[in-house]
This record gives C-alpha cells, structure tokens and sequence, in this order.
C-alpha cells in the first residue's frame, strides 16, 4: 500500500476556526438545535464561511467573523451531522466538524494547522485523538529507513481505524471513517466493513458504488476465470476473448492516455513485449475511461508495439471492479486470473518465474 494515499485522512485539518455547539433535542419533532460560535485566530477584520453538511450536500449557516469572533448562531439538526467549514466559494475546505449535542471547542490559529484542536463532545473527542494517532504513525512511516517496512506502521493504522467504524456502524462518523481509510484494508475487509455499516449508508450513491467494485474484485479475484466485455471503435467489436483463453499468458493493462502513473508503466510493458513476445506473451492495453483520439495519440508518442482495445471507457473497468488506473493483470493461458495490481518491478518478476 502507498502512503501517500493516506495523506488526506491523516492531514485532515488545513486550516481552523472555534465554534461551540450547545445542543438540546426539541422534545416535540426530536430535532436539536446547536449555537455555534468561538474564535478564528489569525483572521483580521470581518469575514464569512459556509458550513455544509456534507452528507445533505446543503448549506446550514453562513458563519460570520469579526476580529476573530464568529457572531453567535442557531442550527437546526434533525440527526447528528458531518460538516464542513468552507470558504464561500466553496473551493478550500477549512474545517471538518461533528455537530451533535454539547459543546463543541475548537482551538488554535488558522495560520498553524497542526496547532488546531477540536474537543468538548465524544465524536469530536475521538476524531481529535484519531488524528491524532494517525499523523503520529504517518510521520513514522515518513522517517522510517528504506529497509524499513511500512506495513507494519499501515497495520497499526488499520487496527486502530477498524474497531472505530464498528463502533460508530450507526452514525454518520462511521461512514466518515470508512470513507478516509478504507485503502488501509484489503477487498474482502472493506467488504466486512462495508455490509457492517448502517443500511442507511448503502443508499449512498458513493458507497453502492464502492460495493458493486468490491463485490466484482471478489468475483475476478487471482484463481477466478476472466470475465468477458467488448468494446466498440470505428465499427469494429473487440473482445477481451478475443485474447484471453486462448493458450498463451495474457498480460492486460487498463489504462488512460492522461494518467501519469499509466505512462509511467508503459516502457515497462514494452519491455515485456519485447522480452517475452516470442516465447507465447501476449500484451494488450485496455483504454480506459480514455477519448479513441486521445488514446491513439498516446500510442503513436510512446511508440507502443502491442495490440489495444480502443474506446473500453467503463466497460473493462465495470467488468474488473477497477477504481483507478493502470490495473494491470495477468491472465493465465486457460484464461483463469494469474495476477492483479502488477506494477513495475514485480511484472518482471512475475514473467522471468513463468518463462524462466
């Protein structure tokens, strides 16, 4: 796993303001009502954020400040709610924030991130300590020596993070937690987590797709047998059958004409063409989610030898469970998955084993 994946759930504050959130259910419609207001250091004059609830998608409030005080205000809440602090252009997020009952504090200067804290009720307790944890394990990851391996400080991350979500299965901090650092778990643990969590969460246009992905990983996973799609290009139809099964290895990439990390594997698949080409390999780049003139484009510049299927878009991807690119697998001569997730170095390996 790439730390650098975790950078977003660890990092999670860039910047800060101070709001308390004195809340009490109305004990007729069971809705709650939090006043928000503190202190934004660092921020001069007057000003205004917008706090969003990002599961709503919905604005709650402006926030106003004046000479680093927000001017008290009233939510309304009918559940308890993850938020967003945001300028009002809504292009830079400043401060994720769980309101529910009690009084939420938030410390520290907009100018310092790592100097922010937010405390006063549980889930905001929690996320503070989670962060917490999480940036003290990613600064070991970040020191450790190249001979160190950085899954044992990734496994300590997982085993902190998992007990969380099942504890909060039911509110929305749980769905938040899955979806910061689910990449720290394998497909058959986020498929746990994921059908542990509320089913309220599984309506979730993100998270029903997430599933779907997960559940097709599952399915095409290394030992299952390929699974067919097609793909349609100036009126001609491609099959992955029109490759896979039929007695040779089979090494696919799928892959985009604008994605650094796929152009960055190409010259080793052409290397492997070349290499292994005359004793039975076959290689074969799958574009996907890729414009046809784009792709072709890309082939000409890098000048690749092997065989493509043009114009995939979704269908290679949709049919693998792929959510990014390059996915690059092996199949076996019966067509069974010999591979996924093969990357530099390791298809070397991979081949010199097989046609050593």
């Amino acid at each position: 796993m790439n730390k650098t994946i975790l950078k977003t759930a660890v990092a999670v504050f860039v910047a800060a303001m101070c709001v308390a959130c004195n809340g009490k259910k109305d004990a007729e419609n069971g809705e709650m009502t939090c006043s928000l207001e503190g202190t934004v250091k660092g921020i001069t004059g007057t000003d205004s954020l917008l706090l969003i609830d990002v599961m709503g998608e919905d604005t709650l409030a402006m926030v106003e400040i004046k000479n680093e005080t927000i001017t008290p205000l009233q939510v309304t809440i009918s559940d308890k709610v993850f938020g967003l602090l945001a300028t009002k252009d809504q292009r830079s997020i400043l401060l994720p924030i769980f309101l529910e009952e009690g009084t939420v504090k938030v410390d520290g200067n907009i100018n310092d991130p790592s100097s922010l804290k937010v405390t006063g009720t549980p889930m905001n307790e929690e996320f503070e300590d989670m962060s917490d944890k999480m940036a003290e394990l990613e600064k070991s990851i970040e020191d450790a020596s190249e001979d160190a391996d950085p899954d044992e400080n990734l496994k300590k991350m997982a085993d902190i993070v998992k007990p969380a979500i099942k504890k909060h299965k039911d509110d929305v901090m749980g769905f938040y937690y899955f979806i910061q650092y689910n990449a720290l778990f394998d497909t058959p643990q986020k498929l746990e987590l994921l059908n542990d969590l509320d089913a309220k969460w599984g309506k979730e246009e993100m998270l029903s797709t997430m599933k779907e992905a997960l559940e097709k990983q599952t399915s095409s996973a290394e030992g299952s047998m390929f699974t067919d799609f097609e793909a349609e290009y100036d009126g001609k139809i491609q099959k992955l059958s029109d490759y896979v099964g039929k007695g040779n290895y089979v090494l696919v990439d799928f892959w985009a004409s604008w994605c650094g990390p796929c152009r960055a594997e190409i010259p080793n698949l052409i290397k492997a063409y070349n290499e292994y080409k005359d004793k039975g390999l076959v290689v074969l780049g799958v574009a996907t989610w890729d414009e046809p003139d784009d792709t072709k484009r890309a082939i000409d510049e890098m000048k690749i030898p092997y065989p493509q299927i043009i114009n995939a878009q979704k269908a290679g991807s949709d049919a693998y469970g792929i959510e990014g690119i390059p996915e690059i697998i092996l199949f076996a001569p019966d067509g069974k998955i010999e591979a996924r997730g093969l990357r530099g170095d390791a298809i070397e390996t991979r081949l010199k084993a097989i046609y050593k």
